[in-house]
């Protein structure tokens, strides 16, 4: 009742704000309403049939025919001039423009504002709770009939999923006919999206109460429908909006919790995992909506990091596929052809850092966890750290990737020098050290090493030659990371499998670096635009064959020769 008195009174509110919004354009316009003509003055020529609806034509329309037309008011003076659409006899064949005072414009703005906020609390609030009541009213119907006891657990769950059903259907068809609600701005709310989400809402809330409470479905049936329902409301949203998508996504994603299962299968749930995943991605593309993708590799991210605390239990395939349908969807779906989108130039997708931080969590976990570290899953990680470069490489806007796969390989090897941890007691004004390294350091570590650095060497170089002319800020970062994780990684080694008063198996290794660093450098210099133009990039190398100097002296010699040759290497900047 009391939503029938609030259509009504906005139905009359929405009258006579028409009604005036007329006749202050006719004020505004200038124009002299002409004098209505009687029915006699019709042309005698006309057919017969023709003269009653001539005549009807040139009478001033009743409020109630009026009402049906709406007349905006006017911003602007072109708007009064050329725009203006207004029914009945008050309408002029050309009205002449006059110009509006300056003082009037505020005016008319803020109560074309006031009109928006009124028309927002007015309707579209109202719309949205009554969506909200049909939801939770679903729910609440199956508690009801279990409290009293009205009708058995089938009715009861049959009752609603009619309800989500007949919810669902109404909105299609009211999307599909056009239907318009007898309320004005109401349109706005855009009622189909709020009965279809209600309908899922309640379907959600009726196969899980089939499921968990009542036990007429098994674990499997009841996973595969709540899929259903959550894969149908994203797709949904193609026609419905992005609110509707992250309905569906929310009830996805916490599938896997509300079906309990005796002997849980890790397949199923990656595998299932991998669907809405691509289906999200597909979707998303399709709308360009980047906070649904994000949602939908935090939900994925989620999942694969939960599961990996099940070491040593965890299953090595299973992790390996999230992560690679993972990145295959960012690259080869969210992110395909997005280089060649008109717009300015974007350094990265901001999107691609939410799967970069999973993945490179799942990395760091197969490469430092002890179960996983003993079980030999260490290569692993490196290949889908490989992975991620690779990724980053491959789509220039994945940039994000490339910091979250250096940032990893350089926290792996940093915890494999040892120690790995420093203890201090403040109250007894001691400090030590104390720890153990974080990961397994032996042959394969090294190994991996060795192959990571000429890796990230390679794409870094190769990558920030190919920007050096474009964007700055993707030379530079794919310059920074081509030095830094191979320097992190040599200074480890060394400091786990090398003599530290003197090794020249690593002073060879520092060596090569100085060259390939400097060489680099000036590869990514003769690319620049203009050539030689010493960019960040450029920097970045050249400071890198620096460090790496430093690093071969204090390898190959003592303390002494090492003093005394830094000495003589400041010198050589001066002479060159």
């Amino acid at each position: 009742a009391l939503f029938v008195i609030i259509s009504r009174q906005q139905s009359r509110i929405g009258l006579v704000e028409r009604e005036l919004g007329a006749l202050r354009s006719l004020v505004l316009s200038g124009a002299v309403p002409p004098a209505a003509k009687s029915s006699e003055q019709v042309d005698d020529n006309a057919p017969a049939d023709m003269a009653p609806d001539a005549a009807a034509a040139t009478d001033i329309v009743p409020p109630e025919v009026s009402a049906a037309v709406t007349v905006p008011a006017p911003a602007t003076d072109t708007e009064d001039s050329t725009g203006e659409i207004v029914s009945g006899p008050w309408t002029a064949p050309e009205p002449a423009p006059k110009a509006v005072e300056p003082a009037e414009l505020p005016g008319a703005a803020k109560a074309a504002r006031q009109s928006d906020v009124e028309t927002a609390l007015g309707t579209r609030w109202a719309v949205w709770v009554g969506g909200i009541a049909l939801a939770l009213g679903g729910l609440f119907l199956i508690r009801y009939t279990i409290e009293a006891g009205i009708f058995g657990p089938g009715v009861r769950l049959t009752m609603a999923g009619v309800l989500g059903l007949v919810l669902v259907a109404g909105g299609e068809f009211i999307r599909r006919t056009g239907f318009k609600v007898p309320v004005q701005g109401a349109a706005g709310a855009y009622i189909p999206a709020i009965l279809t989400a209600a309908g899922a809402f309640i379907l959600f809330g009726t196969v899980y109460a089939a499921h968990g409470i009542y036990g007429f479905i098994g674990p499997a049936l009841a996973f595969t429908l709540l899929g259903v329902i959550g894969v149908a409301t994203i797709a949904a949203a193609l026609v419905h909006g992005q609110a509707l998508a992250g309905i569906g996504l929310v009830g996805a994603m916490v599938t896997p919790v509300l079906v309990a299962s005796q002997a849980p299968n890790p397949w199923a749930l990656f595998g299932y995992l991998a669907i809405v995943l691509a289906v999200t991605g597909v979707i998303a593309r399709m709308r360009d909506w980047k906070l649904l993708m994000a949602a939908a590799f935090f939900g994925a991210g989620v999942w694969t990091i939960l599961y990996m605390t099940d070491a040593p239990g965890a299953n090595l395939s299973a992790i390996l596929f999230i992560d690679a349908v993972t990145l295959a969807v960012l690259a080869l779906v969210w992110l395909a052809r997005r280089d060649d989108e008109p717009g300015p130039a974007r350094a990265f997708d901001w999107p691609s850092i939410v799967p970069g931080l999973f993945v490179a969590f799942s990395a760091l976990g197969l490469s430092v966890d002890p179960a996983f570290a003993a079980a030999g899953y260490a290569l692993p990680g490196a290949v889908v750290i490989a992975a991620m470069v690779g990724v980053a490489l491959y789509r220039p806007l994945a940039l994000p990737l490339l910091y979250a796969a250096g940032l990893v390989t350089v926290l792996i090897y940093l915890g494999i020098i040892p120690p790995t941890s420093i203890a201090s007691d403040f109250s007894s004004g001691a400090l030590g050290v104390d720890g153990l390294p974080v990961a397994t350091s032996n042959a394969l570590t090294l190994r991996i090493g060795i192959v990571l650095g000429l890796v990230f060497i390679g794409a870094g170089f190769w990558a920030a030659r190919r920007f050096a002319a474009g964007t700055q800020i993707r030379a530079a970062s794919w310059a920074a990371w081509g030095v830094i994780v191979p320097l992190v990684i040599l200074l480890a080694l060394w400091f786990t499998f090398g003599n530290l008063d003197r090794d020249l198996v690593y002073a060879a290794a520092a060596a090569l670096l100085v060259v390939i660093f400097a060489a680099g450098g000036e590869w990514i210099a003769r690319a620049e635009e203009p050539p030689l133009k010493g960019g960040v990039a450029v920097s970045f190398a050249l400071g890198g064959a620096a460090i790496a100097g430093l690093l071969l002296m204090h390898m190959a010699f003592d303390s002494g020769w090492t003093t005394i040759l830094l000495g003589a290497a400041a010198i050589v900047p001066a002479l060159t």
